[in-house]
């Protein structure tokens, strides 16, 4: 392969991934609104998108290491061209970002998951013998008296 055909091949696949980071980003911007305002549809809106990039990002990580065994690994090619090289580093900070923001995502979710079981928890404490499945449905005996259920 020549130096022209591997220096576009490589700015080809550099170019898809710092694409598959843009559109990450948005899908990761989607998935903490989703999050924030509990949003099921929006949430799993953002789970498809997610899987459509995964299998984006597999195939250009599949053509890089193809290019790879074929042409050379691109830090030869980085050393001698500063295009390539600033290419490079724009999808690595582009990259930085999305594990930034994903460990962001976690901390939301981690917080809400919270929430649900502190309200599951006060939720026990006030219906005894109650319990909750996998599915969080409640799961409460029956009251044995006419007028011994809640009041409203």
């Amino acid at each position: 392969m020549d130096d022209g055909s591997r220096r576009a091949s490589w700015t080809e696949i550099l170019a898809a991934e710092r694409d598959c980071c843009a559109r990450l980003a948005e899908v990761l911007a989607s998935e903490r609104r989703a999050a924030v305002e509990r949003d099921l549809q929006a949430l799993l809106d953002a789970v498809k998108a997610r899987e459509v990039l995964q299998a984006q990002w597999q195939r250009a990580a599949a053509r890089r290491a193809a290019l790879a065994a074929e042409a050379g690994p691109l830090t030869t090619l980085v050393a001698d061209d500063a295009e390539i090289a600033a290419l490079r580093d724009a999808v690595r900070a582009a990259a930085n970002e999305l594990v930034r923001a994903q460990k962001t995502n976690a901390a939301i979710v981690r917080g809400a998951l919270a929430q649900v079981g502190d309200l599951l928890a006060t939720l026990k404490r006030g219906q005894a013998g109650s319990s909750y499945d996998g599915r969080a449905a409640l799961n409460a005996p029956l009251p044995s008296a006419a007028g011994a259920g809640w009041n409203a």
